[in-house]
């Protein structure tokens, strides 16, 4: 029997395409794991309690990509956390560092010892083409692409290529699309079970572009 804690449901009705996400990766110190962890896991369900916020997930890295190929030392951040939001206008009134907007301050020893980069992003497309309730619950696992380019070029290459190929993978869950803005596109890849597929090749007019391998360690929200 899995131990993976039930992976909450969201009512299709509340999450037609077009919602937000809330992307954020950070890196910091292994040493100061310990203390990041609890203190996120607070985080979290604070800003879960924030209008709009519908539910939080954290990914340690387990490996990385370029391009398709298997890559030894993994350029990715050590952590993501995606918040899946009812649209990205809940995003407007936060005041741009979300760290001071919760009742769970930054512990004085990660002050400083953590980098984080934000994207603010709208879903284009999930695949399949069925209601959120289908989509979620979504895998254990999740590969995760950003890729430069316009929209038609990403549209092209997954309608065409990428969705066919990942979704013919076992364990691959179904896929979300995601604009960034300025460009900058992001691949969400659920992935439940032990097998990881391999990632297809990004063409030219969309790199650089680099796919990453995560775990999940925290699910909250739903």
């Amino acid at each position: 029997m899995s131990d993976q804690p039930a992976i909450p449901r969201l009512d299709p009705d509340e999450f037609p395409i077009g919602a937000g996400l809330l992307h954020l990766r950070s890196d910091l110190p292994e040493a100061l794991d310990g203390t990041f962890s609890p203190w996120c896991d607070r985080h979290h369900d604070d800003l879960l309690r924030m209008p709009g916020f519908r539910r939080a997930r954290r990914f340690v890295l387990c490996g990385a990509f370029g391009n398709g190929e298997a890559e030894a030392g993994p350029p990715a951040a050590r952590y993501l956390t995606v918040y899946d939001l009812k649209h990205v206008g809940v995003l407007a009134a936060d005041g741009g560092d979300l760290h001071d907007t919760t009742g769970t301050p930054l512990p004085p020893e990660l002050s400083g010892a953590v980098t984080s980069s934000r994207l603010d992003c709208r879903e284009i497309r999930r695949w399949p083409n069925v209601s959120a309730s289908r989509l979620f619950p979504a895998g254990d696992k999740l590969l995760h692409l950003t890729a430069h380019g316009s929209g038609a070029a990403m549209g092209r290459w997954l309608h065409e290529e990428a969705v066919a190929e990942l979704l013919r993978s076992p364990g691959a869950v179904g896929l979300r699309w995601f604009d960034a803005g300025e460009g900058l596109h992001v691949v969400l890849c659920e992935v439940s079970g032990p097998m990881w597929p391999l990632p297809p090749h990004v063409p030219a007019d969309l790199g650089p572009a680099v796919w990453s391998g995560y775990r999940q360690v925290y699910l909250g929200g739903g």
